[in-house]
């Protein structure tokens, strides 16, 4: 019987949603037949073996391949693909190259642009620590109107991410990253319904089989937080209010960006959809969540899909 360790936890802000998701991995493989093997990671970066503090090198010697359920930082950002990949251990999810280009939002806005996909205006700031909080505030200002999108450079799961209506607003988000010398993206705020759509590697048949699109709903003044995304409130609807030429548009270009991102078993490429139909490129997810109230999962549900029959196919079990 295959052995497959569902590595959860984590030392990002995104701990709780990792454990969501692996536990719904964990119960799926059970469910399939395949031995469900618990690895946690503590949030002082510890790895444990059902229960067992374990070394990484000594991974392979306990499973067959790991379940990367680890979400945000040393999760996505291609460092714990890097350490797999130094031992030599199977892993599911995209390689180091992939989820690196991913969780830098710059990179991953410029590798869009080059297939001809639209993203928001943007302006990257790095803190130097001489810049003022008036300064970087009207670089900001001066460069697009309100309303802004202001999140950090790497990072995923709506963390730290706001959304500035007034200069005020822009000035205290400015102001905390000098403090911590956090590099973030200002993005112009794009008025629209967003849209995720998910790219499975080999599903049924398909090479690239694309899930529906699903419309997320954000319940305050358009922002979906990560509070949000951490509770157990619906906010993802099956298609939405996109017509079909939308979803068939969607649909293509979530398939691109996947293949052109390098990803890896499954993605999940958000847009912002304008009022005029436009779609606008937000990121690419190499590790979306499959919590209970996911996109991903209410995508897979509408296709009939059992989240067995989803990690069946990752882990290429028969």
């Amino acid at each position: 019987m295959q052995k497959v360790g569902i590595l959860r936890g984590g030392v990002s802000p995104e701990y709780a949603l990792s454990l969501k998701t692996g536990a719904n991995v964990q119960k799926a493989l059970h469910d399939a037949g395949l031995e469900a093997v618990d690895m946690l990671l503590d949030k002082d970066g510890i790895l444990h073996i059902r229960g067992i503090p374990t070394e990484f090198q000594d991974v392979k010697d306990q499973v067959d391949t790991v379940w990367n359920a680890l979400h945000g930082s040393f999760g996505e950002d291609g460092a714990l693909q890097e350490a797999f990949e130094h031992f030599n251990i199977p892993f599911t999810g995209s390689l180091s190259q992939a989820a690196k280009l991913a969780f830098n939002k710059q990179d991953a806005k410029e590798e869009a642009k080059s297939l001809g996909i639209a993203t928001p205006a943007s302006i990257l700031i790095i803190p130097e620590g001489g810049e003022s909080v008036s300064e970087v505030t009207q670089k900001i200002y001066k460069t697009m109107a309100p309303p802004w999108v202001l999140k950090p450079l790497v990072g995923g799961g709506s963390v730290q991410t706001f959304f500035a209506f007034t200069p005020l607003e822009l000035s205290q988000f400015v102001d905390e990253s000098i403090i911590n010398g956090q590099p973030f993206i200002a993005e112009q705020y794009i008025q629209g319904r967003e849209a995720a759509v998910g790219v499975i590697d080999g599903f049924r048949g398909q090479e690239y089989y694309t899930l529906p699109v699903v419309e997320v709903a954000s319940p305050l003044r358009g922002v979906l937080t990560h509070e949000v995304r951490q509770s157990d409130k619906e906010y993802a609807r099956l298609n939405g209010g996109f017509t079909i030429g939308e979803r068939d548009v969607l649909a293509r270009l979530a398939k691109q960006l996947h293949v052109r991102f390098g990803a890896k078993d499954y993605s999940q490429s958000e847009f912002i959809v304008d009022g005029k139909g436009k779609p606008w490129f937000i990121e690419l997810d190499t590790h979306p969540h499959l919590t209970n109230n996911s996109p991903f999962l209410v995508a897979l549900d509408a296709v009939g899909a059992s989240m067995q029959e989803f990690v069946k196919s990752v882990v290429k079990a028969e």
